[in-house]
Formats: C-alpha cells, sequence, structure tokens
C-alpha cells in the first residue's frame, strides 16, 4: 500500500464559492502543482449546498464538475479523496437550506437525504481508480453535534452500509478532529472503528493548550504522531491516515513551519499512519469572503503563495516525498514494538466528573512524551488490547475509579510477575495488593487542594553518576499517596528524604511507583523539557529491563524508530524534535554502514552498530 502524501484542497482565487464559481484551468493547474510537489494525492469538499439543494435532489452540473476535478487530477497523477456533507470549514458552518434544524444522525428524512447522496456518487464511481476513498464528512461535531455516541455510531453505520452497497470497492472513512480525543463529541474512535475502514484525524498545536510552548518545542512536534497513535489506540488497533495538520505564516515564520512540517512528516511515518495530508493547497487571495472574512488566519495555511510558489510548508512535502519515493514510497510499520501507554477503562466516562477525556489526554501525551525521550517508540494501547506481547507498560496519573477495574489489575499484576516491567503513577489509585507489588507500605493518601511544589533528588544510593539529581515538579493537583518502601528501593526522593519513585522486582519483573501524578502535573508547565530531564524518571524504568529498542540515539531529542515494508526490509528513521541542531551517536546494532536515502551519502558504522550524524533543528531523515 502506498503512503498517502497530499494536501487538502480549495482554489487559491475560489475558495469556497469552488463548485458555482467553477474554473477548470485553475484547478488543472493546480493539480499539476501539487504533482510537481511530488504529492499523490488531494481531499476535495462536496459543499452540501452547492450539491444537493433539495432533499431529493442531486445538482447534475455540479456532478459534471466533480468529474472534471477527477479528470484533471487524475491527468497530473493525483488520487481524489472526495468528501460528502461539507456542512463545516474554517470556523464557519454552511448549512443546508432545507434541514429546518432537523438532526442530521436519527431523523429519518434526513438519514434518507445524505443516503441518496452518497448512494449516487457510490453508484457512478463504483471501483473508479481516480478514487482513493470516500470521506464522509469534514469534522462534522462542528457542524452538528450528536446527541450522544449512539447516533454518531447509527449515522456511521447507516451511511457505510448504504453506500457499500453500490461500491463495496472504497474504502470509507470520516474527517474527525482533535474534539473527538480531547471530549464526547458524539464520535468515539472505537465506535468509528466498527464501520469505517480506517480512521482519519485532524490536529493543530496551535489551537491546543496542551502544547503550552513554541511552535517548534518538543510537545508541539510531538503532538500530531502522538494524537495518531491515540486515535490508533482508542479505534482498537484501526489503520490511521492523518488528513489534516499544519500551521499559518499569519502565526509562524516560514522556516519554523518548514521545520515543523519536516518533523511532522517524518514523525508520522514513523507512527506507522498511512498518510500525511497538509492543511492547506493555497494562500487564498479572497480574504474577505466567508470564512476567511471572519478567520483570516486561515488565508496563510498554504503549501504555495498566492501566486502558487512553493512557501517553507511546500518545500518541506516536496523534500519529504522525494526521499519517501526514493524508499519505495510505501505504508510502513515499526520492526519492534516492547512498549505501551496504556489508556485508562473508563476515558470518555469516569465517573469523577473531574476525570475529563481532556484530562486524560494531557496525561497520556506527557507520558508518550517522557517515553519517546527516553528512547522508547511506544504504542497507545487500551486495556482490551493484548498487554503481554510488550516488555514495559507506563500506566500514567490513575485516579481512583474508572481507570483500572479489578480484572485489569490483576492483569498487570500477572505481567509482572511473569516478567514485564510496569510503571504506575498516583491520583488517587487504590488497588488491592498495589503494596506487594510495588514493594511498599502504603501509609495514606494527602489531598492538599491545591498546586504543590516538589523537589525531586536522586538518592546517592543510586548508581547513575551521569544522570540528573535533583528535578523541580509542580504537583498541581496536590494529591500524593504517602508510601513507606519495604522491598522497593528509592529512585527518587524528596529533599525533605520521604521517597517519591520507588521500584521493586515482583516475580520475574520489576514495578516501578511514582506517588504524585507526574505526567498530568507536567503538562502545565511551560517549556518544562527544556528546563529539566524529567524522562530520567522513565529511564530508571527503562534501566530495568533486559529489552532494548532495535535502534537508539544518545540524545533524548532525537528519536530513532527501525520501520519494515511488508518484503521485510527496514529502515531507520530519525526525527529531531528540538528546534536546536543536533549531534548524535546513533546505534543500529548488526549495521556495517547506513546510506541517507535523500542524499545517498554512506556512514560507517563500528563493531557495535555506531554512527554519528548531524541533524538540522526539528530534521527528520531516513536510512537504510
Amino acid at each position: 500500500m502506498k503512503f498517502i502524501t497530499g494536501v487538502n484542497y480549495w482554489p487559491r482565487n475560489k475558495g469556497l464559492a469552488m463548485w458555482r464559481d467553477f474554473d477548470i484551468q485553475e484547478i488543472a493547474g493546480d493539480m499539476e502543482a501539487i504533482s510537481g510537489l511530488g504529492m499523490n494525492s488531494v481531499r476535495v469538499f462536496l459543499r452540501w449546498s452547492d450539491f444537493q439543494p433539495a432533499p431529493n435532489l442531486i445538482d447534475e452540473a455540479m456532478m459534471d464538475r466533480f468529474e472534471q476535478v477527477l479528470d484533471a487530477a487524475h491527468k497530473a497523477g493525483i488520487g481524489v479523496i472526495p468528501t460528502f456533507f461539507c456542512g463545516h470549514m474554517s470556523g464557519e458552518n454552511w448549512d443546508v437550506p432545507w434541514r429546518g434544524g432537523r438532526d442530521p444522525y436519527t431523523d429519518p428524512e434526513m438519514l434518507r437525504a445524505q443516503a441518496l447522496q452518497a448512494c449516487h456518487f457510490a453508484r457512478r464511481y463504483r471501483g473508479d481508480e481516480r478514487i482513493i476513498c470516500w470521506d464522509f464528512a469534514n469534522e462534522q461535531d462542528v457542524f452538528v453535534r450528536p446527541q450522544d455516541r449512539h447516533s454518531g455510531w447509527l449515522w456511521t453505520r447507516f451511511l457505510t452500509a448504504e453506500l457499500k452497497l453500490h461500491d463495496p470497492d472504497h474504502p470509507v472513512t470520516l474527517g474527525t478532529h482533535i474534539s473527538s480525543l480531547w471530549e464526547d463529541c458524539g464520535f468515539w474512535p472505537e465506535d468509528l472503528a466498527e464501520s469505517l475502514d480506517f480512521l482519519c484525524m485532524h490536529a493543530y498545536p496551535l489551537y491546543s493548550d496542551a502544547c503550552p510552548e513554541r511552535m517548534d518545542g518538543v510537545r508541539s512536534t510531538y503532538f500530531v504522531p502522538f494524537c495518531a497513535a491515540l486515535t490508533r489506540g482508542l479505534g482498537r488497533g484501526a489503520d490511521v491516515l492523518f488528513e489534516e495538520f499544519g500551521a499559518t505564516s499569519q502565526m509562524c515564520a516560514e522556516d519554523v513551519i518548514e521545520r515543523y512540517y519536516l518533523t511532522t512528516l517524518y514523525a508520522l511515518l514513523a507512527e506507522g499512519v498511512t498518510g500525511a495530508m497538509g492543511w492547506c493547497y493555497g494562500d487564498f487571495s479572497v480574504g474577505d469572503e466567508l470564512p476567511y472574512e471572519t478567520t483570516p488566519y486561515e488565508v496563510g495555511f498554504g503549501l504555495v503563495d498566492r501566486k502558487g510558489r512553493p512557501k517553507g510548508a511546500g518545500r518541506a512535502m516536496a523534500e519529504f516525498c522525494k526521499a519517501l519515493d526514493r524508499a519505495g514510497g510505501e505504508v510502513l510499520q515499526k520492526a519492534e514494538v516492547g512498549a505501551a501507554v496504556v489508556v485508562q477503562r473508563r476515558y470518555y466516562e469516569n465517573y469523577d466528573p473531574e476525570v475529563t477525556p481532556a484530562r486524560n489526554f494531557r496525561a497520556l501525551f506527557n507520558s508518550y512524551v517522557l517515553a519517546r525521550r527516553s528512547g522508547l517508540n511506544p504504542e497507545v494501547v487500551t486495556f482490551d488490547y493484548d498487554l503481554e506481547r510488550f516488555k514495559v507498560l507506563f500506566v500514567p496519573s490513575v485516579p481512583r475509579r474508572g481507570a483500572i477495574n479489578t480484572s485489569d489489575w490483576r492483569r498487570l499484576s500477572k505481567f509482572v510477575e511473569d516478567g514485564g516491567t510496569l510503571y504506575m503513577s498516583y491520583d488517587g489509585v487504590a488497588l488491592e495488593g498495589m503494596g506487594d507489588v510495588f514493594g511498599i507500605d502504603v501509609r495514606y493518601p494527602v489531598n492538599e487542594g491545591k498546586e504543590t511544589l516538589l523537589k525531586l533528588c536522586r538518592p546517592e544510593s543510586v548508581d547513575s553518576p551521569d544522570a540528573e539529581r535533583t528535578l523541580p515538579v509542580s504537583n498541581k493537583t496536590g494529591r500524593r499517596m504517602i508510601v513507606q518502601p519495604e522491598d522497593a528501593v528509592v529512585l527518587w526522593a524528596r529533599d525533605d528524604g520521604s521517597p517519591s519513585v520507588v521500584a521493586t522486582k515482583f516475580g520475574r519483573g520489576r514495578a516501578i511507583f511514582c506517588d504524585f501524578p507526574l505526567e498530568l502535573s507536567l503538562s502545565y508547565e511551560p517549556e518544562i523539557y527544556q528546563r529539566g530531564v524529567y524522562e530520567d524518571i522513565y529511564k530508571d524504568a527503562v534501566s530495568l529491563l533486559k529489552w532494548q529498542e532495535p535502534a537508539w540515539t544518545d540524545s533524548p531529542d532525537v528519536s530513532a524508530t527501525v520501520l519494515k515494508s511488508k518484503a521485510g526490509q527496514k529502515w531507520l528513521v530519525l526525527v529531531n524534535f528540538s528546534h536546536e541542531p543536533r549531534n548524535v551517536d546513533v546505534w543500529w546494532p548488526g549495521s556495517t554502514t547506513v546510506k541517507a536515502i535523500a542524499t545517498g551519502q554512506e556512514l560507517r558504522c563500528d563493531a557495535e552498530g555506531r554512527f554519528r550524524v548531524s541533524l538540522r533543528s526539528n530534521e527528520g531523515v531516513m536510512f537504510c
């Protein structure tokens, strides 16, 4: 399967008037330019009011224009992802005049009207090679939010079944976005995965307070790959197309955006997604028209400027596409996965009102960042996965209810007893036998109800001469569990000498316990990863393993991921998530020489499979 490299498309000089003020010459020229940048796909939007002016009517003039767009794209070597029911775009909603406030997810006439449009296209384009897949909507919960998850499930299930009756060959997906990861917006990934052939995600660190730092900072550059990993995890392992990401030059400098694109593209490739599509093709010249009139920053997201000249994002996409094409252009998967960040049992509906999806997102995101900075390439999984296939599990900032069932805890205990390594941090969790597994005497919980400043210190007894000795942390919740080590060794203590992070052997495995919600606390601190090596806490857990990633570096800022193709060929992807250049040693055991895909440069490895490489700020590179 070819990796989808593409862009979301509206004409620069028409915007959302594309279909009513149709200019096939401009569109055809844009398709050639998209192909010239190395991309192989484009996502177009079938504005609902243009294509379906009445519930029982499809506008054939618009269908003819859509056919012309397909021909222009095909001539340029570009596949098309058509998006139905486009009722939301760039901050504005575009309703059909005949809806009359009815619920598009449950109202029988509305469902029938949507089935009419989907089936009309499915019958006409069944098996058409110009089309990559069908996309049911663009961020539909922003247009109209389903009453509940069951309404979202019903709508997706119904339309998929109707479309597949007439076109069983083309895959079907839905253009969901970040709101479905940090709130219950009616579209749960696990529900969507029951019907769709693969999932999509849209995410922008510019709009997220989970990234309280610069655009080219650590969390901003990890944000999109994490959203892909979480979507897959909540979708029970479904494939993910990252359908939208990007940044606007109204907010960020061109060189910053160029580096951000490069980091994100290589990080998504390393995360094993099926493709990556930028938002959007070009800067718009129609800024005084809706939606750009009310969201002026939308005019600057282009990969090309108003005159069609490549911007930083376009240059980065072209560089990535060229390297990927030299590597065969396939979707690649991680060669080996040994670590996982585990999602709590009730991600969306916890018993405690403060344990929201947004709170859970923060804790999981920072656990993912810490794991990556400690040299791991973790999956994000739920308790419904086969946890036994992993070597180390991270269960971050666990609240008291709805996070871990008793049966889940038994599985985790057995995982450790059978030789696995478990890390868990406290945010109210109380489990039978927890003290036995972690080698501690659970004394009592403390809830100070306010932010508490901590200073974690590494005891002199811990043999790590090159590691950080002190780490300041603000415990945002004020919650902690007072413990006393029994069989456990203290890895980190407070400045008053009381234990904070402890580790012990349980059965054939290891268990590490942190007595406060580390990951949730870090999530609120701007530039925290530039101010302290908090990944050392996770590195201590990794050091207890008798397992090593197939490749690694000596810098927490530079990740190393070994990927493999279906044919078994292996590739090494390095990504510098820092806004500073990095010179790093890289270990890829078994290698004698490596060759950079983009430049063809060969580097000799020593007997350990180690070689030295220099990376620009926010750069990704690929080796074979």
